[in-house]
C-alpha cells in the first residue's frame, strides 16, 4: 500500500495514491467507471519496486470528491490527472514523461490528455475505450449499428440512475460490461465499494456518451500506443480498440483471452501482457 494524497482541480478535491521509488520511471493507472485506484490489484506490489506508481480516484469514486447531481465531462476529468501531475511536479517540461495505462473510462481520459499533451507522455496503453462516440465517422453498417446501441445501452442506464434507479443501473451496466453472471466474479468488498460509487454511474456515462474525437485527431496522435481488449469485451468496446489501432499511427491492437472483474489491471493474464508492454515503453528490459 502507497501513500494517499490529495490534489485540487478547481472545485473538485481528487484523492490519488502514490507508491513506489520517487525517482522510478512513473506509470499513471486511471481506473474504470465504478472502479477505483484499488483495481490495479495484485499488480501494484509487482511494480513499485521498480515504478513510480500514481493512482488516481477519478470524480465520485474512491475518496474522491462525490458528485452531487452535476454533470462534468472527459475533459473536466482529464484536467483532473493533470493536476494530479502537478501535484506530484510532473507537469514541468523538465520531468520524467509517465506513461498512461487506461481502463474503460480511464482510456478513454487518457486519450483525451494524448490529444491535448502528447509531449508530456511516454506513451499509452489503454484496456477496454468505450466511449461509443470513438466510432463516429465509421460508414460500416455493422459498426454503426454497434455504436448505436452501445449508446442506447449508457442513454438508458444513465436515465435509470438519474432517477434513483441505483440498483436497476448497477444491474444494467455490468450485465452489459461483464456478463450476466458479474456477481459470481465480484468479492463482497469490491461490490461494496462499486456500489458506493453508484452515485458516479450516470455523470460517467454521460460524459462518455458526449466526449467527441475527430478522425483527424486521432489520426495526428503520433504517441506509441497500445490498444488491449478480451474476448469477454462488448462487440463495441472490441471493435473500439481495433478502430484506434488502425487509424493511429503508432498504434498496436491486442486481444487477450478475458478481463477480471474486481482487479483489471491486475488478473495474472493482464499483468502477463502488461508487464513487458510498461518495460518497452520506458526502456527498461
Amino acid at each position: 500500500m502507497g501513500t494517499t494524497r490529495f490534489a485540487q482541480n478547481d472545485l473538485a478535491r481528487l484523492s490519488y495514491e502514490v507508491d513506489g521509488p520517487e525517482q522510478g520511471p512513473p506509470l499513471i493507472f486511471l481506473h474504470a467507471t465504478l472502479g477505483d485506484h484499488r483495481t490495479i490489484g495484485d499488480l501494484q506490489r509487482e511494480l513499485n519496486a521498480d515504478y513510480r506508481l500514481i493512482l488516481p480516484d477519478a470524480r465520485g469514486h474512491g475518496a474522491s470528491a462525490g458528485i452531487q447531481g452535476r454533470t462534468f465531462t472527459i475533459t473536466e476529468m482529464a484536467n483532473d490527472v493533470w493536476a494530479v501531475m502537478e501535484a506530484e511536479g510532473l507537469d514541468a517540461d523538465d520531468a520524467p514523461r509517465p506513461l498512461l495505462i487506461g481502463h474503460g473510462q480511464g482510456a478513454v481520459t487518457a486519450l483525451e490528455l494524448a490529444r491535448r499533451r502528447s509531449d508530456r507522455f511516454v506513451g499509452m496503453i489503454l484496456i477496454e475505450p468505450d466511449a461509443p462516440a470513438l466510432l463516429d465517422g465509421e460508414t460500416d453498417a455493422d459498426v454503426i449499428r454497434l455504436r448505436e446501441s452501445g449508446r442506447e445501452v449508457y442513454r438508458r442506464i444513465s436515465e435509470s440512475a438519474y432517477r434513483d434507479q441505483l440498483e436497476q443501473a448497477l444491474e444494467g451496466y455490468m450485465r452489459y460490461r461483464w456478463g450476466v453472471e458479474w456477481r459470481d466474479e465480484l468479492s463482497r468488498p469490491r461490490l461494496a465499494a462499486t456500489r458506493r460509487h453508484l452515485g458516479a454511474l450516470g455523470p460517467s456515462l454521460e460524459a462518455l456518451d458526449s466526449f467527441r474525437i475527430l478522425p483527424e485527431e486521432l489520426a495526428a496522435i503520433q504517441l506509441r500506443s497500445h490498444m488491449i481488449t478480451a474476448g469477454s469485451s462488448p462487440a463495441m468496446i472490441e471493435v473500439t480498440g481495433r478502430r484506434l489501432a488502425a487509424v493511429m499511427p503508432s498504434a498496436t491492437y491486442r486481444q487477450i483471452g478475458k478481463i477480471a472483474l474486481g482487479a483489471p489491471f491486475g488478473s495474472e493474464a493482464m499483468f502477463d501482457v502488461l508487464r513487458p508492454l510498461i518495460a518497452s515503453m520506458v526502456g527498461r528490459s
